[in-house]
């Protein structure tokens, strides 16, 4: 029933709370239907569950489950807050090595956490991150966001939208500002003959990237999609040191069009503008692409800024930009960092280790000890049969028990070595 890694977690970790939510029945029920819905997978469930039973009864070893919950469904954000709520409002009730252990939680979750600050023209526009609408009071302070690339829409009456995106870091403070145009007065459009417009959008990777439409170059901020008259129009995307891509494109009035421009190295670059980039990544299995593309962890590119991303399971992402000189041969140390689920589940692989190797260890210092009393009792009766020799019995069992006591300590040696081995490489 609690097979899976997050089962077992929250098998083991979440009803650690069920007595502090005796009273009354209604929290109680909600906090077990919570694990129930974890049990099968279902964490978006039962985080709606333990918020319920917390609301009712706002006991503070609740959020602890819900910062589990949370940090599964890769909330970091919630998932940290909740740990501290936890830690606040246990205080001293916690064990010491429960606390240390949300700390690290917490840690771990703030790691996956940028922010953004964002400079609004004008100031009363509407806000939205990944479609979702955002109180502008709250933009007085930097924005939290999880590390990564969240769409951004700039909205006002009067003025022309603004559509975008901004890629957050980990525990990094980015400046954004969006300045928006006023929209064209339907005089404009009329003297324009503008019958409609739609939305262009070109999906890649690769940084500095030029866009054209008809021949005429654009000036766009990043990757974000820009405004096209309705109809046919000819799009080319290109870089130097790659071969251009030329795609046709219908526009459509009110409509987003997507263009993929995968742009590859020219196979008749020279020498000269290629540079050479390694990795050393630790640990090592993860893959790594490069603009876009799969690479391997040591290639050639063409000279230039790069967007790097390394990807292995169980860790996040890591992501950078590099610019590429040739001449100059670049090793770039990376340094993945384990996700808050799976930093877990190695900390308690680790403490099973630690907890056999000291078995083992014990088990092994008991046969070195007794492999002692069986050579010293031997070594008397060595002794006693010495000066009275001729018993071919005794001188039988005296070598026996030599054996014995050789075997003993050989094993138990063997194993006080697996164990205290076993133990540092589990530290």
């Amino acid at each position: 029933m609690c097979a899976g890694p997050w089962r077992r977690l929250l098998c083991a970790l979440l009803l650690v709370c069920s007595p502090a939510l005796a009273q009354p029945t209604s929290a109680r029920e909600h906090f077990a239907h919570g694990v129930e819905l974890a049990e099968l997978g279902d964490f978006s469930s039962a985080a709606a569950e333990f918020e319920e039973a917390y609301r009712i009864s706002p006991h503070y070893a609740v959020q602890y489950n819900l910062g589990q919950a949370y940090a599964a469904l890769g909330k970091s954000i919630e998932a940290a807050r909740a740990f501290e709520m936890y830690l606040e409002g246990g205080g001293q009730k916690i064990a010491q090595e429960r606390q240390s252990e949300v700390q690290q939680l917490i840690l771990q979750n703030k790691k996956r956490v940028g922010y953004v600050a964002f400079e609004l023209d004008p100031p009363d526009a509407k806000l939205f991150i990944d479609g979702r609408a955002i109180d502008t009071a709250s933009l007085q302070v930097p924005t939290s966001l999880i590390v990564g690339v969240h769409g951004i829409g700039l909205t006002l009456t009067g003025f022309q939208s603004f559509v975008g995106s901004v890629n957050v870091e980990s525990q990094t403070i980015t400046a954004f500002k969006i300045r928006l145009e006023r929209a064209p007065t339907l005089e404009h459009l009329a003297r324009s003959e503008h019958i409609g417009v739609g939305q262009v959008a070109v999906d890649s990777e690769l940084p500095e990237l030029e866009i054209s439409v008809d021949g005429v170059a654009l000036k766009l901020a990043g990757k974000d999609p820009f405004l096209a008259p309705v109809g046919p129009h000819r799009l080319q995307c290109k870089r130097v040191g790659y071969d251009p891509v030329d795609a046709q494109i219908d526009v459509i009035e009110k409509s987003l069009v997507r263009v993929a421009c995968n742009l590859g190295p020219s196979s008749r670059l020279p020498a000269s503008d290629r540079g050479a980039i390694s990795f050393n990544i630790d640990p090592p299995g993860a893959e790594v692409w490069i603009d876009g593309r799969r690479s391997s962890t040591s290639t050639r590119l063409p000279k230039g800024l790069h967007a790097l991303r390394i990807r292995r399971w169980g860790f996040i992402d890591w992501t950078r930009t590099v610019t590429v000189q040739p001449g100059f041969p670049q090793t770039i140390n990376v340094q993945l960092e384990p996700t808050p689920e799976y930093a877990l589940e190695i900390a308690r692989a680790n403490s099973k280790r630690r907890t056999y190797a000291y078995v083992i260890g014990g088990t092994g210092i008991a046969l070195l000890g007794t492999s002692a009393v069986l050579y010293t009792t031997n070594n008397a009766r060595y002794q006693d049969w010495a000066a009275q020799p001729g018993d071919i019995q005794t001188a039988l069992s005296i070598r026996r028990q030599d054996d014995a006591a050789l075997g003993a300590a050989v094993i138990g040696g063997v194993m006080l070595g697996y164990a205290v081995i076993s133990w540092l490489s589990s530290r």
